[in-house]
Protein backbone atom coordinates (compact mmCIF):
# COMPACT_ATOMS: atom_id res chain seq x y z
CA UNK A 1 0.00 0.00 0.00
CA UNK A 2 -0.53 2.27 -1.78
CA UNK A 3 -0.18 1.95 -5.11
CA UNK A 4 -3.73 3.20 -6.50
CA UNK A 5 -6.87 4.73 -4.43
CA UNK A 6 -10.71 5.58 -5.92
CA UNK A 7 -11.96 9.70 -5.60
CA UNK A 8 -14.46 9.30 -7.84
CA UNK A 9 -16.23 12.60 -6.83
CA UNK A 10 -17.02 15.84 -8.73
CA UNK A 11 -15.45 19.29 -7.30
CA UNK A 12 -19.06 19.79 -5.62
CA UNK A 13 -19.28 16.57 -4.47
CA UNK A 14 -15.88 16.49 -2.86
CA UNK A 15 -16.60 19.80 -1.17
CA UNK A 16 -19.88 18.24 -0.34
CA UNK A 17 -18.22 15.10 1.03
CA UNK A 18 -15.08 17.38 3.18
CA UNK A 19 -18.18 19.49 4.61
CA UNK A 20 -20.64 16.25 5.88
CA UNK A 21 -17.05 14.93 7.62
CA UNK A 22 -15.06 17.76 8.47
CA UNK A 23 -17.31 20.45 9.34
CA UNK A 24 -14.90 22.60 11.09
CA UNK A 25 -12.75 23.16 8.33
CA UNK A 26 -15.50 25.21 6.71
CA UNK A 27 -15.70 27.70 9.50
CA UNK A 28 -15.45 30.93 8.19
CA UNK A 29 -16.42 29.85 4.50
CA UNK A 30 -15.15 26.65 1.69
CA UNK A 31 -11.72 27.02 1.75
CA UNK A 32 -9.81 28.08 -1.81
CA UNK A 33 -8.90 25.49 -4.25
CA UNK A 34 -5.98 26.15 -6.19
CA UNK A 35 -5.85 24.39 -9.97
CA UNK A 36 -9.50 23.25 -8.68
CA UNK A 37 -10.01 22.90 -12.71
CA UNK A 38 -7.39 19.83 -12.69
CA UNK A 39 -9.71 18.00 -10.32
CA UNK A 40 -11.60 14.93 -12.50
CA UNK A 41 -13.64 12.15 -10.85
CA UNK A 42 -11.12 8.91 -10.64
CA UNK A 43 -12.17 5.33 -9.67
CA UNK A 44 -8.75 4.28 -10.38
CA UNK A 45 -6.07 7.12 -8.78
CA UNK A 46 -2.73 5.68 -10.30
CA UNK A 47 0.51 7.22 -9.92
CA UNK A 48 1.53 10.31 -11.78
CA UNK A 49 -1.82 11.40 -12.28
CA UNK A 50 -3.27 14.16 -10.81
CA UNK A 51 -5.91 14.08 -7.86
CA UNK A 52 -7.00 16.63 -4.69
CA UNK A 53 -5.31 16.93 -1.65
CA UNK A 54 -5.56 19.22 1.39
CA UNK A 55 -3.22 21.27 2.77
CA UNK A 56 -2.13 24.52 5.38
CA UNK A 57 -2.98 27.82 3.00
CA UNK A 58 -0.26 30.06 3.06
CA UNK A 59 -2.32 32.91 2.67
CA UNK A 60 -4.47 32.28 5.70
CA UNK A 61 -2.45 29.47 8.26
CA UNK A 62 -4.97 28.83 10.48
CA UNK A 63 -7.22 27.28 7.43
CA UNK A 64 -7.13 24.48 4.99
CA UNK A 65 -7.22 24.72 1.29
CA UNK A 66 -7.51 22.82 -1.39
CA UNK A 67 -5.08 21.93 -4.46
CA UNK A 68 -4.98 19.35 -7.29
CA UNK A 69 -1.17 17.71 -7.38
CA UNK A 70 0.95 14.79 -9.50
CA UNK A 71 0.84 11.74 -7.30
CA UNK A 72 4.64 10.63 -6.75
CA UNK A 73 6.50 13.08 -5.05
CA UNK A 74 9.44 15.12 -6.67
CA UNK A 75 11.93 16.92 -4.23
CA UNK A 76 12.36 21.09 -4.88
CA UNK A 77 15.81 20.39 -5.84
CA UNK A 78 15.32 18.28 -8.90
CA UNK A 79 16.09 20.56 -11.99
CA UNK A 80 15.02 17.79 -14.56
CA UNK A 81 11.50 16.13 -14.56
CA UNK A 82 12.19 12.10 -13.86
CA UNK A 83 12.34 10.02 -16.87
CA UNK A 84 11.76 6.15 -15.47
CA UNK A 85 9.04 5.27 -13.29
CA UNK A 86 7.84 7.01 -9.80
CA UNK A 87 9.03 5.60 -6.41
CA UNK A 88 7.84 8.13 -4.30
CA UNK A 89 4.34 7.33 -4.62
CA UNK A 90 4.93 6.55 -0.98
CA UNK A 91 6.58 7.20 2.19
CA UNK A 92 7.21 5.16 4.95
CA UNK A 93 6.13 6.86 7.91
CA UNK A 94 9.30 5.09 10.18
CA UNK A 95 11.30 7.11 8.14
CA UNK A 96 9.78 10.19 9.58
CA UNK A 97 9.95 9.05 13.05
CA UNK A 98 13.71 8.04 13.60
CA UNK A 99 15.45 11.48 13.67
CA UNK A 100 18.88 10.50 13.20
CA UNK A 101 17.97 8.44 9.75
CA UNK A 102 18.43 11.65 8.03
CA UNK A 103 16.51 11.50 4.59
CA UNK A 104 14.29 13.77 2.10
CA UNK A 105 11.70 13.56 4.57
CA UNK A 106 12.88 15.17 6.96
CA UNK A 107 13.03 17.59 5.03
CA UNK A 108 9.60 17.72 4.41
CA UNK A 109 8.31 16.36 7.48
CA UNK A 110 8.07 19.93 9.38
CA UNK A 111 6.59 22.12 7.06
CA UNK A 112 5.33 20.17 4.09
CA UNK A 113 2.34 17.83 5.09
CA UNK A 114 -0.73 17.00 3.53
CA UNK A 115 -3.99 15.09 3.74
CA UNK A 116 -5.01 12.93 0.58
CA UNK A 117 -9.10 12.43 0.88
CA UNK A 118 -10.23 9.49 -0.95
CA UNK A 119 -13.07 6.55 -1.08
CA UNK A 120 -10.33 3.57 -0.15
CA UNK A 121 -7.63 2.20 -1.49
CA UNK A 122 -6.04 -0.65 -3.87
CA UNK A 123 -4.07 -3.52 -2.47
CA UNK A 124 -3.75 -6.81 -3.95
CA UNK A 125 -3.24 -9.88 -2.45
CA UNK A 126 -0.82 -11.91 -3.38
CA UNK A 127 -1.71 -16.03 -4.15
CA UNK A 128 0.68 -18.52 -5.94
CA UNK A 129 -0.93 -17.86 -9.48
CA UNK A 130 -1.93 -14.67 -9.30
CA UNK A 131 -2.68 -11.44 -7.65
CA UNK A 132 -6.15 -10.47 -6.29
CA UNK A 133 -7.52 -7.05 -6.57
CA UNK A 134 -9.36 -5.67 -3.12
CA UNK A 135 -10.87 -2.24 -1.98
CA UNK A 136 -10.41 -1.44 1.71
CA UNK A 137 -12.88 1.57 2.51
CA UNK A 138 -14.64 3.22 5.84
CA UNK A 139 -18.04 1.38 7.09
CA UNK A 140 -21.16 2.35 5.58
CA UNK A 141 -22.18 3.44 9.41
CA UNK A 142 -19.06 6.15 9.35
CA UNK A 143 -22.00 8.39 7.57
CA UNK A 144 -25.67 7.29 7.39
CA UNK A 145 -26.10 9.04 3.95
CA UNK A 146 -23.50 6.77 2.50
CA UNK A 147 -23.77 4.07 -0.10
CA UNK A 148 -21.69 1.13 -1.72
CA UNK A 149 -21.07 3.74 -4.71
CA UNK A 150 -20.67 6.69 -2.76
CA UNK A 151 -18.56 5.90 0.20
CA UNK A 152 -17.32 7.80 3.34
CA UNK A 153 -14.13 9.82 2.61
CA UNK A 154 -10.65 8.30 4.53
CA UNK A 155 -8.28 10.64 5.09
CA UNK A 156 -4.51 9.44 4.32
CA UNK A 157 -1.84 11.07 5.81
CA UNK A 158 0.90 12.70 3.51
CA UNK A 159 3.30 15.02 2.21
CA UNK A 160 4.22 17.10 -0.94
CA UNK A 161 7.05 19.37 -2.46
CA UNK A 162 6.98 22.14 -5.10
CA UNK A 163 9.62 21.77 -8.09
CA UNK A 164 10.45 24.38 -10.14
CA UNK A 165 12.52 23.01 -12.82
CA UNK A 166 15.54 24.62 -14.41
CA UNK A 167 13.62 24.78 -18.14
CA UNK A 168 10.25 24.98 -19.29
CA UNK A 169 8.80 21.03 -19.82
CA UNK A 170 6.82 19.93 -22.86
CA UNK A 171 3.49 18.16 -21.62
CA UNK A 172 2.65 15.04 -23.34
CA UNK A 173 -1.47 16.07 -21.81
CA UNK A 174 -3.16 17.58 -24.30
CA UNK A 175 -6.98 18.47 -23.65
CA UNK A 176 -10.04 17.09 -25.45
CA UNK A 177 -12.21 19.70 -26.54
CA UNK A 178 -14.04 21.14 -23.92
CA UNK A 179 -11.44 20.55 -21.16
CA UNK A 180 -10.17 23.21 -19.57
CA UNK A 181 -7.43 21.96 -17.94
CA UNK A 182 -3.69 23.50 -18.40
CA UNK A 183 -1.23 21.08 -19.96
CA UNK A 184 0.40 19.91 -16.67
CA UNK A 185 3.25 19.74 -15.58
CA UNK A 186 4.70 22.77 -17.47
CA UNK A 187 7.65 23.84 -15.61
CA UNK A 188 8.46 27.63 -15.92
CA UNK A 189 6.42 29.62 -14.65
CA UNK A 190 4.15 27.34 -13.43
CA UNK A 191 5.34 25.74 -10.19
CA UNK A 192 4.76 21.61 -9.93
CA UNK A 193 3.20 20.22 -6.70
CA UNK A 194 3.44 16.55 -6.24
CA UNK A 195 2.83 14.14 -2.83
CA UNK A 196 3.08 11.77 -1.65
CA UNK A 197 1.59 9.21 0.96
CA UNK A 198 3.06 7.66 4.46
CA UNK A 199 2.69 4.12 4.92
CA UNK A 200 2.80 1.95 8.15
CA UNK A 201 2.63 -1.23 9.59
CA UNK A 202 -0.75 -2.58 9.04
CA UNK A 203 -3.65 -3.14 11.97
CA UNK A 204 -4.41 -6.59 13.11
CA UNK A 205 -7.07 -7.37 10.85
CA UNK A 206 -5.71 -6.36 7.61
CA UNK A 207 -2.56 -8.11 8.07
CA UNK A 208 -3.87 -10.90 6.30
CA UNK A 209 -3.71 -8.36 2.47
CA UNK A 210 -0.37 -7.01 3.11
CA UNK A 211 2.33 -5.78 5.02
CA UNK A 212 2.00 -2.32 4.62
CA UNK A 213 -1.08 0.00 4.69
CA UNK A 214 -1.55 3.57 4.71
CA UNK A 215 -1.61 6.03 7.71
CA UNK A 216 -5.42 6.90 8.23
CA UNK A 217 -6.03 10.65 9.80
CA UNK A 218 -9.66 10.15 12.16
CA UNK A 219 -11.95 13.26 12.58
CA UNK A 220 -10.53 16.79 12.54
CA UNK A 221 -8.73 17.41 15.35
CA UNK A 222 -6.25 15.07 13.49
CA UNK A 223 -6.66 16.68 10.61
CA UNK A 224 -6.07 19.90 12.10
CA UNK A 225 -2.90 18.97 14.08
CA UNK A 226 -1.40 17.24 10.60
CA UNK A 227 -1.86 20.21 8.84
CA UNK A 228 -0.63 22.42 11.64
CA UNK A 229 -3.05 25.03 11.02
CA UNK A 230 -2.50 28.08 13.41
CA UNK A 231 -0.99 31.57 12.92
CA UNK A 232 3.02 30.18 14.30
CA UNK A 233 3.14 26.50 12.82
CA UNK A 234 4.94 24.49 15.16
CA UNK A 235 6.38 22.32 12.41
CA UNK A 236 7.51 18.37 13.43
CA UNK A 237 7.29 17.90 17.25
CA UNK A 238 9.37 15.06 18.89
CA UNK A 239 8.27 12.77 21.46
CA UNK A 240 5.37 9.83 22.42
CA UNK A 241 2.88 12.42 21.83
CA UNK A 242 4.35 14.45 19.32
CA UNK A 243 3.24 14.91 15.72
CA UNK A 244 5.02 11.35 14.82
CA UNK A 245 1.87 9.64 17.14
CA UNK A 246 -0.89 10.22 14.45
CA UNK A 247 1.06 8.09 11.78
CA UNK A 248 -0.68 4.79 12.81
CA UNK A 249 -2.92 2.22 11.03
CA UNK A 250 -6.81 2.16 11.99
CA UNK A 251 -9.06 -1.07 12.44
CA UNK A 252 -12.29 -1.66 11.60
CA UNK A 253 -11.88 -1.05 7.56
CA UNK A 254 -13.75 -2.98 5.18
CA UNK A 255 -12.08 -4.70 2.78
CA UNK A 256 -13.36 -7.10 -0.22
CA UNK A 257 -12.46 -8.72 -3.64
CA UNK A 258 -12.90 -6.21 -7.00
CA UNK A 259 -12.67 -6.69 -10.37
CA UNK A 260 -9.26 -7.46 -11.77
CA UNK A 261 -9.57 -4.64 -14.47
CA UNK A 262 -8.69 -1.92 -11.79
CA UNK A 263 -5.25 -3.30 -12.14
CA UNK A 264 -4.89 -1.37 -15.51
CA UNK A 265 -3.91 1.63 -15.60
CA UNK A 266 -6.60 4.06 -17.68
CA UNK A 267 -9.61 1.74 -16.68
CA UNK A 268 -12.30 3.20 -14.76
CA UNK A 269 -15.58 2.03 -13.82
CA UNK A 270 -18.11 2.27 -10.81
CA UNK A 271 -17.92 -1.34 -10.36
CA UNK A 272 -14.27 -1.17 -9.28
CA UNK A 273 -15.22 -0.07 -5.47
CA UNK A 274 -18.26 -2.38 -5.79
CA UNK A 275 -17.55 -6.23 -3.71
CA UNK A 276 -17.74 -8.71 -6.99
CA UNK A 277 -21.04 -10.40 -5.54
CA UNK A 278 -23.04 -6.81 -5.18
CA UNK A 279 -21.71 -5.77 -8.86
CA UNK A 280 -25.16 -5.09 -11.12
CA UNK A 281 -23.30 -7.50 -13.71
CA UNK A 282 -22.74 -10.28 -10.76
CA UNK A 283 -23.32 -13.12 -10.27
CA UNK A 284 -26.75 -12.65 -8.17
CA UNK A 285 -27.50 -10.11 -10.96
CA UNK A 286 -27.77 -12.66 -13.83
CA UNK A 287 -29.67 -15.37 -11.97
CA UNK A 288 -32.39 -12.52 -10.84
CA UNK A 289 -33.01 -12.31 -14.46
CA UNK A 290 -33.84 -15.50 -14.90
CA UNK A 291 -37.47 -17.13 -14.55
CA UNK A 292 -37.48 -18.30 -11.31
CA UNK A 293 -39.03 -21.62 -10.22
CA UNK A 294 -36.84 -22.99 -7.48
CA UNK A 295 -34.72 -20.70 -4.89
CA UNK A 296 -31.99 -22.84 -2.93
CA UNK A 297 -29.27 -21.06 -0.80
CA UNK A 298 -25.64 -20.40 -2.08
CA UNK A 299 -22.42 -19.64 -0.56
CA UNK A 300 -21.32 -16.64 -2.36
CA UNK A 301 -17.97 -15.32 -0.27
CA UNK A 302 -17.42 -11.68 0.28
CA UNK A 303 -14.76 -11.22 2.84
CA UNK A 304 -14.53 -8.06 5.14
CA UNK A 305 -12.04 -7.43 7.48
CA UNK A 306 -12.69 -8.38 11.00
CA UNK A 307 -13.68 -5.05 13.56
CA UNK A 308 -11.16 -4.99 16.19
CA UNK A 309 -12.16 -2.92 18.91
CA UNK A 310 15.89 34.12 5.93
CA UNK A 311 14.67 36.00 9.14
CA UNK A 312 12.92 33.21 10.74
CA UNK A 313 9.81 33.81 10.61
CA UNK A 314 10.31 34.51 7.01
CA UNK A 315 12.46 30.65 6.83
CA UNK A 316 9.03 29.16 8.66
CA UNK A 317 6.63 31.29 6.18
CA UNK A 318 8.76 29.81 2.99
CA UNK A 319 9.01 26.52 4.01
CA UNK A 320 5.09 26.83 4.42
CA UNK A 321 4.02 27.62 1.56
CA UNK A 322 6.05 24.65 0.01
CA UNK A 323 8.81 26.61 -2.07
CA UNK A 324 11.90 25.69 0.07
CA UNK A 325 13.32 23.31 2.76
CA UNK A 326 16.51 22.52 4.50
CA UNK A 327 17.97 19.97 3.24
CA UNK A 328 21.08 18.03 4.50
CA UNK A 329 24.08 15.98 2.82
CA UNK A 330 22.51 12.85 1.08
CA UNK A 331 19.00 13.85 1.70
CA UNK A 332 18.01 13.28 -2.05
CA UNK A 333 18.94 9.58 -0.86
CA UNK A 334 17.23 8.13 1.50
CA UNK A 335 13.60 6.57 1.99
CA UNK A 336 12.26 6.51 -1.12
CA UNK A 337 9.48 3.50 -2.03
CA UNK A 338 6.40 2.17 -3.32
CA UNK A 339 4.97 -0.22 -0.77
CA UNK A 340 2.26 -1.65 -3.00
CA UNK A 341 1.02 -4.86 -4.59
CA UNK A 342 -0.43 -2.67 -7.51
CA UNK A 343 0.49 -3.54 -11.06
CA UNK A 344 1.99 -0.25 -11.69
CA UNK A 345 5.41 0.42 -14.33
CA UNK A 346 8.29 -1.10 -12.80
CA UNK A 347 11.90 0.76 -12.81
CA UNK A 348 13.09 -2.34 -15.39
CA UNK A 349 10.18 -1.41 -18.04
CA UNK A 350 11.09 2.04 -18.00
CA UNK A 351 14.19 4.08 -18.23
CA UNK A 352 15.84 4.09 -14.98
CA UNK A 353 14.54 6.98 -12.85
CA UNK A 354 16.66 10.27 -12.19
CA UNK A 355 15.72 9.88 -8.22
CA UNK A 356 16.83 7.10 -6.59
CA UNK A 357 18.28 5.09 -3.77
CA UNK A 358 21.47 2.96 -3.96
CA UNK A 359 20.12 0.18 -2.88
CA UNK A 360 16.65 0.82 -5.54
CA UNK A 361 18.16 -2.45 -8.13
CA UNK A 362 17.98 -4.76 -5.03
CA UNK A 363 15.02 -7.28 -4.90
CA UNK A 364 12.86 -6.54 -2.00
CA UNK A 365 9.54 -8.18 -1.26
CA UNK A 366 6.15 -6.99 -1.85
CA UNK A 367 8.55 -4.11 -3.40
CA UNK A 368 7.82 -2.58 -7.01
CA UNK A 369 10.00 -4.42 -8.80
CA UNK A 370 8.99 -7.70 -7.44
CA UNK A 371 5.52 -7.47 -9.88
CA UNK A 372 5.71 -9.70 -12.31
CA UNK A 373 4.49 -8.34 -15.69
CA UNK A 374 2.00 -10.50 -16.74
CA UNK A 375 1.54 -14.76 -15.38
CA UNK A 376 4.24 -16.95 -15.82
CA UNK A 377 1.78 -19.51 -17.59
CA UNK A 378 -1.00 -21.84 -16.72
CA UNK A 379 -0.15 -23.24 -13.11
CA UNK A 380 -0.20 -27.50 -12.60
CA UNK A 381 -3.97 -28.45 -11.25
CA UNK A 382 -2.38 -29.57 -8.54
CA UNK A 383 -0.84 -25.97 -7.20
CA UNK A 384 -4.15 -24.37 -8.13
CA UNK A 385 -5.81 -26.56 -5.75
CA UNK A 386 -3.79 -26.02 -2.91
CA UNK A 387 -3.89 -22.34 -3.53
CA UNK A 388 -7.60 -22.60 -3.22
CA UNK A 389 -7.16 -24.81 -0.08
CA UNK A 390 -4.68 -21.98 1.51
CA UNK A 391 -6.71 -19.72 0.77
CA UNK A 392 -9.99 -21.03 2.40
CA UNK A 393 -7.79 -21.82 5.34
CA UNK A 394 -6.65 -18.28 5.81
CA UNK A 395 -10.11 -16.87 5.09
CA UNK A 396 -11.24 -19.05 8.09
CA UNK A 397 -7.99 -18.12 10.24
CA UNK A 398 -9.01 -14.31 9.59
CA UNK A 399 -12.67 -14.51 10.55
CA UNK A 400 -14.16 -12.83 7.27
CA UNK A 401 -17.62 -12.45 7.25
CA UNK A 402 -19.38 -14.73 4.87
CA UNK A 403 -22.40 -13.37 3.36
CA UNK A 404 -25.23 -15.49 2.81
CA UNK A 405 -27.16 -15.04 -0.18
CA UNK A 406 -30.28 -16.59 -2.02
CA UNK A 407 -30.51 -17.28 -5.83
CA UNK A 408 -32.97 -18.02 -7.73
CA UNK A 409 -31.58 -20.44 -9.79
CA UNK A 410 -34.12 -21.89 -13.08
CA UNK A 411 -34.97 -25.28 -12.91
Amino acid sequence: MCGRYAIALSNEELYDGLQNQLPRMFQGGRPRWEREQDHRPNYNVAPRQRSTVIRRDPESPSRAMLETMQWGLIPHWTKHPPTGALNTINARSEALLDASSGGMWHALKGYKRCVVPAQGYYEWLKRPSAKIAHFTRQPLSVLPSSTIQKPPLIFFAGLYDIVNYASPVESNFQPREGDDREPYPTGNPILLATFTILTTAPSKDLSWLHDRMPCVLQGWDEVERWLDLGESPKGWEEGSNGTGSLLRGVSGLECYPVPPEVGKIGNNSPTFIEPVAERSDGIKSFFAKQSPKKAVKAEVKVPFAKHDPISAKEGIEQEATGIIAEVGDGDEEVGLGDDSNAPNPSAKEEEKPSIKTDKQDEKKPGRLNDIPNSAKGKRKAADEALAEEAEKKERAGHRTKIALVAIQIPG
